[in-house]
């Protein structure tokens, strides 16, 4: 009698535990997408406006001369300084700057660049860093010292 028992109790609790189960909800409560349609247009011309203006940061940089006084070099480090410490747009300009600078002084602001939130300014850096993977820069070259006991060689 008891081999009936428990799994009678069993089936009991499972039908029990279905039918208290909460129903499924549709995924859509209506089939009206015209909402979604509009905000996605509303992006897509925030994207392409963004592309825009960013060429147009392209042709003012094709206008841009290096430095040529240790006043403007300074003056051209606060700056981009100041670039990378406000919002994406001025980083991914700054980035672009030194890129376009090319000087081997900006390898510390394009590597902090290299872990900015932004993709754009974090590809822009790798771009700009490229130029420097391969080209060892300059040691000095020391003279080999004579041996200690020199007086005793000649």
């Amino acid at each position: 009698m008891q081999n009936v028992l428990v799994p009678g109790a069993v089936g009991l609790l499972v039908v029990f535990l279905w039918l208290q189960r909460k129903p499924l909800k549709p995924m859509l409560s209506s089939t009206d997408a015209s909402a979604v349609a509009q905000l996605n247009r509303t992006q897509l011309e925030l994207v392409i406006e963004a592309e825009q203006l960013s060429k147009i940061e392209d042709v003012d940089l094709c206008a841009w001369t290096s430095p040529v006084t240790a006043q403007e070099t300074i003056s051209l480090q606060k700056s981009l300084r100041f670039g990378m410490n406000s919002g994406p747009e001025e980083r991914l300009l700054a980035v672009r700057q030194a890129a376009r600078w090319g000087h081997r002084s900006v390898l510390p602001l394009l590597r902090r660049a290299l872990r900015d939130s932004d993709p754009r300014v974090v590809e822009s850096a790798a771009q700009a860093i490229a130029p420097f993977r391969s080209t060892p820069h300059r040691t000095v070259v020391q003279a080999a010292r004579p041996p200690r006991n020199v007086s005793r060689m000649r």
